[in-house]
Formats: structure tokens, C-alpha cells, sequence
């Protein structure tokens, strides 16, 4: 069972993704990468927080996502 990134973006974008996969039933993971850049005494890109889903649900969700995520 593997994990494959499917979006990473603000952590506000990544809210709309995980209700948008939460609404279809696809299992995600969330990892957020500004509460680390932060601990470590530095800050972080745009592109701080990523969603992984599992490889079987990878098509899928992209699908759901296209024309929503570039």
C-alpha cells in the first residue's frame, strides 16, 4: 500500500482538497510541512502542505481534483 502525492499548496487550498476527497470517500493523508519549518526556526514555501493519497485511489482523485488544482 503505497502513498503517492497528489497536491501540495497552502494550507487553506489543502482544506478544499481534503473536503473535496472527503466527500467522494477517498482516504487521504495531510502532511504539514509549516509546523516543522516553524519548529526548526525557519519558515516555509507556498507549497508547505502536502496530500497523499494511496496508489489505487490515485486516478481517481486526480480526476475529482483536474480543473481545480493545476
Amino acid at each position: 500500500m503505497a502513498h503517492v502525492k497528489i497536491y501540495a499548496g497552502s494550507e487553506v487550498l489543502v482544506l478544499a482538497v481534503a473536503a473535496k476527497l472527503e466527500d467522494a470517500g477517498i482516504p487521504f493523508i495531510q502532511k504539514d510541512n509549516i509546523s516543522g519549518g516553524i519548529a526548526a526556526g525557519f519558515g516555509t514555501a507556498g507549497r508547505a502542505v502536502e496530500v497523499y493519497v494511496d496508489e489505487a485511489d490515485k486516478v481517481k482523485a486526480e480526476e475529482l481534483l483536474a480543473g481545480f488544482v493545476n
